[in-house]
């Protein structure tokens, strides 16, 4: 009994280890700066086979140590080799499909994308072409008909004026149904905090429509408390005077309203050019108008001396189209004009002024207006465009092969 422990102590003593300390170095010890392996120890030509067998029933914790050291180093040398490390964890390269696929092709939203992300619209595709249609055909006829007419007789100013306003208006209108008008991005706050519903009484207290609303937030705007509601489609907290769009889909940062006729929606990003369009556009209905009717009347005086006008007429059949074509339209170009210059000129948008219609509150105060019409007027001519937070034609992030790699890196 004696000479095992001695043997069991002289083991303790070539590992560096006593017996009070042999637990708390265990991880600690290694046989990669040793000259010896733990197989010369504990071989039988060192200690003798019958002392192994006697060993190992009256000292289990001898071989216990030598067996855990061993599998600890055989582990050490596995994880460190690189190679290995290697092959049992690759490096995560995104595959040939993330390479192709782009934001603007995941895009959850309504909208439709062209050019590789670049032009982006909603889907009212017959409404735009009729607007277009209605902005470049008059426009052309008279650009054909009736201004050489007025280059000879009247001014070459006038033409030249009038091509002018014409590429304004088609800049401006392709510019805010081809923009990104401020969508806000998605699941910016996908877990919100839940207002607790404990009403017994409530007819769907412990049913299925006994749901937690997401808590409203509050910011001071002003000095004033503005309310910050919940958006359960995009999962974020919509900013003050942003809405959701039911027709694309999307909250929209300061949207003013949904355009059919430009397939698009009004919002931050596109409303200057919006504002530019419209008024371009009913001053090209009114040059058009009052231009035809001067070269009607001017055919009309300039006649036989009866003065017969379908004589005038029938010399300018195009002029006297426009003039029944641009009257009309001039009510509806010239009512939509007129309105938003008093919105812009007020500081509120559409969706403003019809809430404040429809709750019928004149004393609700305008917290974004700069009491001054000329600086809202400014406001929305000069100010700065945002860059869009959509990221368009940037490629998608991969986040299965990082959620992969952080789950086996865990395990082991």
């Amino acid at each position: 009994m004696a000479e095992q422990q001695d043997i069991a102590l002289q083991t303790f003593n070539e590992l560096g280890l006593t017996a009070s300390d042999k637990v708390s170095k265990q991880q600690e010890s290694s046989f990669e700066n040793l000259d010896f392996s733990p197989q010369d120890i504990l071989s039988p030509s060192s200690i003798g086979a019958s002392n192994v067998t006697d060993g190992s029933t009256l000292l289990p914790s001898v071989h216990e140590e030598g067996s855990t050291l061993l599998n600890s180093s055989k582990e050490k040398r596995t994880t460190t080799s690189p190679k290995k490390t290697q092959e049992r964890y690759p490096t995560s390269k995104p595959s040939s499909r993330s390479k192709s696929q782009r934001n603007y092709q995941v895009f959850p939203g309504r909208n439709r994308f062209f050019c590789g992300g670049r032009v982006m619209t909603s889907r009212e595709y017959y409404a735009f072409a009729l607007a277009l249609i209605l902005l470049i055909a008059p426009c052309a006829l008279f650009g054909v008909f009736t201004c050489p007419w007025i280059w000879f007789n009247v001014h070459i100013a006038v033409p030249i004026v009038y091509a002018y306003l014409f590429v304004l208006a088609l800049a401006s209108m392709l510019r805010t149904s081809w923009t990104d008008p401020g969508i806000i991005p998605r699941n910016l706050d996908p877990s919100p905090p839940l207002d607790d519903f404990d009403d017994r009484h409530s007819f769907a207290y412990g049913t299925t429509l006994d749901r937690r609303i997401p808590v409203v937030k509050k910011v001071v705007v002003k000095d004033h408390i503005v309310d910050l509601k919940y958006c359960d489609t995009c999962r974020i907290y919509r900013p003050p005077r942003a809405s959701h769009c039911r027709q694309c889909d999307n909250c929209v940062e300061n949207e003013d309203h949904h355009c059919v006729w430009l397939n698009n929606c009004i919002g931050r990003r596109n409303y200057r050019p919006f504002f530019i369009f419209i008024n371009t556009a009913s001053v090209l209905c009114l040059y058009t108008l009052g231009f035809s009717i001067y070269h009607v009347i001017t055919l009309y005086l300039q006649g036989d001396p009866e003065r017969n006008f379908l004589n005038a007429v029938q010399q300018a059949p195009v002029s006297f189209a426009l003039i029944i074509l641009c009257f009309i339209l001039m009510w509806s170009v010239g009512g939509l004009t007129g309105y938003h210059c008093y919105l812009a000129l007020s500081g509120v948008t559409t969706h403003e002024q019809l809430r404040a219609n429809i709750m019928r509150d004149s004393t609700d105060i305008n917290l974004f207006s700069y009491n001054s019409s000329i600086r809202n007027l400014a406001y929305i001519l000069c100010r700065p465009t945002t860059k869009s937070f959509l990221r368009r034609r940037k490629p998608v992030e991969v986040e299965g092969d990082r959620q992969l790699r952080s789950v086996v890196t865990s395990q082991e």
